[in-house]
């Protein structure tokens, strides 16, 4: 018998669950696109009460930003950056809802995240009572005006950075600035200075041209006083102008992380803060220079969002009598007071819960980020940094709507402004419950997958080797050759695989391996399909197929579609529609064990 040629016998293998990504990240698409929302004509700035009168010119242009991620088959997401200090959930779900329609963007998929600049025209139903008194007539039909244009242009870049998707590539690095003061140390008997971590996500075209910024840091929008009566976007509006006069081409878009309790510092002056914002902005846009002068962590294609509406209940609620009594007082307390006791004599009824989402996006194993509605404070920032992983999380607040602060339990009981006064000008009947803390804290746990929690040990073991590194441990025979097909973060906890006749890889994922997703076995395992966009052989697209499903342990491709073993199980999945994602799946044969 004739032995075989094994000279140019080649071992394709697939390594991962202990590779780290290829250098620079795996491709997926990315568009950008920004969109001037500058007032058109006189209009209420928000966030001062001590404004009395329309705007008094512009002095910096506001912007709303999108940044997409992924193909349609991959289900894309979307995450805006808007130049205001809030909008109000009705607002929100009107996106929602526009963008569910026209570009079937899910829910979770999406974020929009104010920067909270107090020189930003007010909008229709958010922070009501701002002005401690009524808005004269038509000063609030500029302000429902400008709000109906907002949405309208929120929609439109949305759609524009759908329309720009192309190849590239996502990293991020984490720096600090330090112009944020925690203002609660003067008056709390905690001292809590504020978080000065500054999280940088960048986003390539294939070539390696930046295309876009996100850079997150907790810190007020409020370098500018009250006295500053000019439409402008502060400190983060000057970041961004900085960032995109640095980088010619890339687009810069600012989040505020959780700094309810924490200013800028200094701020004011005799020009109202200008020059101040402007150095703060230049600060941040330094230190963003200099660690794009660096290395990166590359992020995987895949993103994974999920999305909690919760109820959080509000705390024992005043009297008919202390309704009364505070309707006496001036200011914003008898201007709150008043309107309550009128909806009291007209029969309705004191609301005992506050409408609130909390939001994931993950990106394998190598960064999450949570969104949270309204004015977050510090404490909710580091005591998340305590539970999960710090070097891999990411926190924004202010994003969605903005439906008031959100106090953690220490500045409930030291009260305050931000645990009770600030609530008069959102107009809520009281202080929330201190129970608030441990429900949004938890509500995160659920949504970041158990992977992100922080494990000492871990963090103690070295870094993983890179996929060169490893290759280069392998020791074969002279005739053999061993050739990277896939790693992390293209794919996650593989446990089969199986070719196709069109040369893609199926890929099925023991993702909820061993506790489920949640560590309560919540189904989480997955069927990927990878491809070569450059139809070379070299798989750089990772398109999900199915899952929910529970501990999957195989897959073959089958006449349209394939079969997947999920004990007890065998299930043959299809997609009809083109779009990448199984919307056919039947048992084809069950029993097993």
């Amino acid at each position: 018998m004739n032995q075989p040629d094994l000279s140019s016998f080649r071992v394709l293998l697939v390594i991962a669950g202990w590779l780290c990504a290829q250098a620079g990240g795996l491709a997926l698409d990315i568009g950008v696109a920004r969109i001037d929302v500058t007032p058109p004509e006189p209009i209420r700035l928000t966030g001062y009460a001590s404004r009395k009168t329309n705007s008094a010119g512009v002095e910096q242009k506001l912007w709303a930003k999108a940044l997409a991620l992924g193909r349609d088959q991959d289900r894309p997401a979307l995450l805006l950056t808007l130049d205001n200090c809030g909008i109000a959930e009705e607002t929100y779900q009107q996106l929602v809802s526009r963008l569910a329609r026209k570009a079937r963007i899910q829910p979770a998929r999406l974020v929009i995240a104010c920067s909270h600049t107090h020189a930003g025209p007010c909008t229709t139903h958010w922070a009501p009572n701002i002005f401690a008194e009524d808005i004269a007539r038509e000063q609030q039909a500029v302000i429902d005006r400008y709000t109906a244009q907002l949405l309208d242009k929120l929609e439109e870049v949305a759609l524009a950075a759908l329309r720009d998707r192309r190849p590239g590539k996502l990293s991020w690095s984490q720096g600090s600035v330090s112009f944020a003061r925690n203002r609660r140390v003067v008056v709390g008997r905690t001292a809590q200075f504020g978080e000065h971590a500054l999280p940088v996500l960048r986003a390539t075209d294939d070539d390696g041209h930046l295309r876009a910024i996100v850079a997150n840091y907790a810190c007020h929008c409020t370098t500018l006083g009250g006295e500053f009566n000019q439409v402008c976007g502060d400190w983060a509006g000057f970041a961004q102008e900085a960032l995109e006069r640095d980088h010619p081409g890339a687009v810069a878009l600012i989040t505020i992380g959780c700094g309810a309790d924490a200013n800028p510092a200094p701020r004011g002056g005799a020009d109202g803060g200008l020059a101040l914002a402007k150095t703060h902005g230049e600060e941040l846009a330094v230190e963003v220079k200099r660690l794009l002068a660096q290395n990166f962590t590359p992020l995987p294609g895949q993103l994974t969002a999920r999305l909690k509406h919760l109820q959080l209940p509000f705390g024992p609620p005043f009297g008919r009598a202390q309704w009364e009594e505070r309707a006496q007082k001036p200011g914003i307390v008898g201007y709150h007071a008043k309107k309550w006791l009128a909806r009291l004599v007209r029969g309705e009824k004191l609301p005992e819960t506050l409408s609130y989402y909390v939001q994931a996006w993950t990106f394998g194993d190598d960064l999450a980020l949570v969104f949270l509605d309204g004015e977050v404070v510090v404490d909710y920032a580091l005591r998340l940094k305590q539970e999960l992983d710090p070097a891999r999380l990411w926190v924004t607040a202010y994003a969605n709507y903005v439906p008031c602060y959100i106090p953690s339990r220490r500045i409930l009981a030291e009260g305050g402004y931000e645990a009770e006064d600030s609530l008069w000008y959102y107009d809520r009947p009281g202080r929330l419950s201190t129970n608030i803390e441990d429900l949004i804290i938890k509500t995160v746990h659920e949504l970041v997958p158990q992977r992100f929690l922080f494990d000492k040990k871990k963090a103690e073991l070295p870094d993983p080797k890179t996929p060169a590194q490893a290759l280069a441990t392998f020791r074969t025979k002279a005739d053999f050759t061993v050739e990277l097909v896939a790693a992390e973060p293209l794919i996650e906890s593989p446990v089969a695989i199986d070719w196709g006749p069109d040369g893609r890889l199926w890929v099925c994922e023991m993702y909820d391996y061993p506790t489920g997703l949640d560590g309560k076995f919540k189904p989480g395992g997955r069927i990927k399909v990878l491809s070569s966009s450059k139809g070379d052989g070299r798989y750089d697209q990772s398109t999900l197929f199915l899952d929910g499903l529970a501990f999957p342990t195989g897959v073959m491709p089958w006449r349209n579609g394939a079969l997947i073993c999920a004990a007890p199980d065998i299930l043959y999945a299809e997609d009809t529609d083109g779009d990448g994602y199984a919307d056919r799946v039947r048992t084809n044969v069950t029993g097993f064990a």
